[in-house]
């Protein structure tokens, strides 16, 4: 199968099983055929990451199930029902001719990247990485370490059936049609509550939003997971509002969906419980959207504890007890602790903070935030004086509109996450952005009715747009770069990707049967056999954090972990304990240097200006016959 028609026939498959997950709960027909469309794709794309969740673990990831299941999914697309007349183009009006040129340009801009390998350096290291992993296998296989291996994957399983039918093409692809969902969703959302222009303009804002252009191209699963907050809020405010249990049964399986696809999605899963619990028919309601959730999410959770003890692992150590002692110790769980909770935390955790924080992570440069280039945009502070004018003008309708229980869940939902101590990355706030951009679109256009009171809310509107789509255009330059001058897919992963020096020679030399150790997770994806990411903080398998190396130690956890090979980095990587324990090796002749390579490094793929350098890396083979250690 071609990549496009992989991609078409996924996407059928996830708008199938959506539809037919809305008629079994009887909610189809209270919402319009474009509705139905937009609800049907984002459920349908969480269940489509659940059934292969258990194709994974029953061991059957091979061509012939994903195709099976592919088929099923798009056999359900019947349940959409008949589509209504098309709308011709000539009823655009003014403004919104504009606005509709500029969502296309966008499109385009993404539809560069899904043409281009990938290049973002978490989607090779991890979010890519895995699904190729898996397919490797033709099972889920348990990667017991932190942040990027033992993690929620639900969203990362959809990628399976593009990259092993359709090749990388149809995975890039893929991402693109996944991205680019959020906005058709969110736009149909919108007209509920806004005009036409006013929900183009909304849309737009959203898709050029720096976060979601960094990741809405890209394997990242934040752009994704927006789809399940959207369907999930709305569900949830129309179960307080009208009573429905089917429709608290799908708020649940939306949230459930997103706590499959990352462990914030616990947090999200309880805001969503907590402002169900407003709803008359409490108990019920509550009941029914808890059980969903579990079901739709429960599965990675009970996963990472058959394997380890701990269903958020390593977040319980010390309070759980782990059968293999092997996996996690009190040395990591403090380096881990300071590497990802007090190094990510620009802010402190108290009441002031929680108000300022949003102030603070949009306008300051930290680097903890990385508002910079990943940031959400200034449209939110813009519009704020004019949506807080929105809600005193109508504050007697404010509890009773139906966004109120959508804007009390993000309340919440924020302030479990503030609290909590997650990491501060504004980008991981990206899942209720949609929701947020809605309420305060919605109020403030409430408040601007008269055309003086327009034009601010516009000028604020309209610099948003222009400073995003410069931003987009510059990251999109890389891609038509690509294209337009034919380089090949080394040639752009040279160009794109710190440190690929060494790769080309590793795929040329390395068998299937050896396996590499390196530190440089971003080359995961693009080498060909299979690694080992040898992280000091992120797994203890290969012991690399304590204050004295042990070379015997090292070998030895080496071979339990079925390396045959090392890439270790002369400059950048030089004085790790990795390195100086691989030349330990060397030194005694237990490993043996086969090459020494070329490498390049630079701070940005999309700013090279702003500072490269030029390394070297060797590559070397363990060689256990010669070597006295063993």
């Amino acid at each position: 199968m071609t990549a496009f028609a992989v991609v078409v026939v996924q996407g059928l498959s996830c708008v199938g099983f959506g539809a037919a997950v809305l008629r079994g709960l009887g909610l189809g027909g209270a919402l319009s055929w474009h509705e139905r469309l937009g609800w049907s794709f984002a459920v349908g794309f969480g269940v489509l990451g659940w059934l292969l969740f258990f194709a994974g673990v029953s061991g059957a990831l091979g061509r012939a199930t994903l195709i099976a299941i592919l088929l099923v999914g798009a056999c359900g697309v019947g349940f959409l029902g008949r589509p209504p007349a098309p709308v011709h183009a000539a009823r655009l009006q003014g403004i919104e001719w504009t606005l509709v040129a500029l969502l296309c340009a966008a499109l385009a801009f993404d539809f560069l990247e899904a043409l281009a390998p990938p290049a973002d350096a978490d989607t090779l290291a991890y979010h890519f990485a895995l699904p190729k992993q898996f397919l490797d296998a033709d099972r889920i296989e348990f990667v017991p370490r932190a942040v990027d291996g033992a993690v929620p994957l639900g969203v990362q399983m959809t990628y399976l059936p593009a990259l092993a039918l359709g090749g990388e093409q149809a995975l890039t692809l893929w991402t693109w049609v996944s991205g680019w969902a959020l906005a058709g969703l969110f736009y149909v959302v919108s007209r509920r509550f806004l005009d036409r222009g006013w929900a183009l303009a909304a849309t737009l804002v959203l898709v050029t939003t720096p976060a979601v252009v960094y990741g809405g191209g890209s394997g990242q699963v934040e752009v994704r997971i927006a789809l399940f907050v959207i369907v999930a809020v709305i569900a949830a405010a129309a179960a307080i509002r009208e009573d429905g249990v089917g429709y608290a049964v799908l708020a649940g399986l939306a949230a459930g969906f997103y706590m499959a696809g990352k462990y914030t999605g616990l947090l999200f899963v309880v805001a969503v419980g907590l402002v169900l619990l407003l709803g008359r028919r409490r108990l019920a309601g509550a009941s029914a959207f808890g059980l969903a959730a579990l079901v739709a999410g429960g599965q990675w959770y009970v996963w990472n504890a058959l394997h380890t003890g701990d269903p958020v692992f390593p977040m319980l150590y010390g309070w759980l007890e782990y059968p293999d002692r092997g996996l996690w110790d009190a040395v990591h769980d403090a380096r881990f602790k300071r590497a990802f909770f007090e190094a990510e935390s620009a802010v402190p955790t108290n009441p002031f903070w929680l108000l300022a924080y949003p102030l603070k992570a949009t306008l300051a440069a930290s680097p903890v935030f990385e508002s910079v280039r990943t940031g959400l945009g200034a449209y939110p502070l813009l519009a704020f004086p004019f949506a807080l004018a929105g809600l005193w003008r109508y504050r007697h309708r404010v509890f009773s509109h139906p966004l109120g229980p959508a804007a009390l869940i993000v309340m919440v939902y924020y302030a479990l996450w503030f609290f909590t101590g997650s990491s501060q990355r504004i980008r991981h706030l990206l899942p209720v952005l949609p929701i947020v951009l809605l309420c305060l679109s919605v109020a403030a256009r409430r408040w601007c009715d008269r055309p003086a009171y327009l034009f601010p809310l516009g000028a604020a509107l309209a610099f948003t747009v222009v400073a995003q789509l410069a931003g987009h255009t510059l990251f999109s330059a890389s891609y038509a770069r690509h294209l337009v001058s034919g380089e090949d897919r080394e040639a752009f992963h040279e160009r794109t990707v710190t440190g690929y020096g060494p790769v080309p020679w590793i795929n040329a030399n390395l068998e299937a049967g050896d396996r590499l150790a390196l530190t440089e997770r971003q080359l995961t994806y693009v080498i060909e056999a299979p690694t080992f990411l040898a992280h000091p903080v992120q797994q203890a398998l290969v012991e690399l954090a304590t204050p004295a190396p042990d070379a015997s130690r090292f070998l030895r956890q080496l071979r339990s972990q079925g390396v045959t090979h090392l890439l270790v980095g002369h400059a950048s990587d030089g004085r790790s304990a990795f390195a100086m324990l691989a030349r330990a090796l060397e030194g005694v002749g237990c490993a043996m240097r086969l090459a020494t390579l070329e490498t390049r490094t630079f701070a940005s793929r999309t700013l090279p200006g702003l500072g490269s350098g030029t390394g070297r890396a060797d590559v070397l083979a363990l060689t256990p016959n010669e070597c006295p250690l063993t």
